[in-house]
């Protein structure tokens, strides 16, 4: 399959693009054709002007299972030194391709969570601006399980959004942590029923297209900035921000 295959666009009105990882026989897990596909599926539209908002969802009753251990999602070139250099400099485009890339999206992003999101595919959700979630997902990071410390940024966003102790506990003791609790941690927005998922999501999105989205992209600049500098640079950054959004 290729990449167009496993990851499908599809343009919903008022701006709203819906991503849509489609290997429900294998619950969304990466392969690098999903890989590839996904990469070129943000890039599209991050650069398109008619696009405001990007969704993120799963076909079937999976969001994302993480890496397929199948169909490897890494492609190791040969000729690069040692096997950890290898691994590692794969990795760094796995996460650039994938994860990194959804959270580098100018424009808001949301995650529509369906069924499982787990590995990697939780660091995917978690890289959204917003996730709403159907009733029946559940969100296990899984990389304990491997003898793994993380990927796809899922460190970043656990402790961004649940704080160090927890985000150690989640990823320590990978424990299922279902809708309700992923809402009481701060993990989604909102939990919706499984069939009312895609409305209420998009419902959300088209909230957001409708928003001043230049606005956004400062927003969210700014806010990346914020959590690796000072008041005083934060404040600058601001001001800036007015000064490029009043220009318009």
């Amino acid at each position: 399959m290729t990449g167009r295959d496993v990851v499908l666009s599809e343009f919903v009105d008022d701006g709203v693009l819906l991503i849509t990882l489609n290997r429900p026989e294998r619950k969304n897990a990466v392969t690098d054709a999903l890989r590839s596909g996904f990469a070129e599926a943000i890039r599209r539209a991050d650069a398109d002007p008619a696009v405001r908002v990007v969704a993120v969802t799963g076909a079937g009753d999976a969001f994302c299972a993480g890496a397929d251990r199948k169909e490897p999602a890494l492609t190791v070139s040969p000729g690069l030194g040692a096997a950890a250099l290898d691994l590692e400099t794969a990795m760094r485009r796995f996460h650039a391709e994938f994860a990194g890339a959804f959270y580098a999206v100018r424009k808001p992003t949301v995650a529509l969570v369906n069924g499982a999101a787990a590995g990697g595919g939780m660091g995917l959700a978690l890289a959204a601006d917003f996730r709403i979630a159907g009733e029946s997902s559940l969100f296990v990071s899984a990389f304990a399980n491997l003898g793994l410390a993380g990927d796809n940024g899922v460190t970043y966003g656990l402790h961004r959004l649940v704080g160090r102790a927890r985000a150690l506990e989640i990823l320590m003791l990978t424990p299922r942590i279902d809708a309700a609790e992923a809402e009481r941690l701060g993990l989604v927005r909102q939990v919706v029923p499984d069939d009312a998922l895609r409305e209420e999501g998009l419902a959300f999105c088209r909230r957001l297209a409708a928003g001043p989205t230049a606005a956004f992209a400062l927003m969210k600049t700014n806010l990346a900035a914020v959590e690796v500098s000072n008041y005083a640079t934060s404040l600058d950054l601001e001001a800036r921000g007015i000064g490029i959004a009043g220009a318009r």
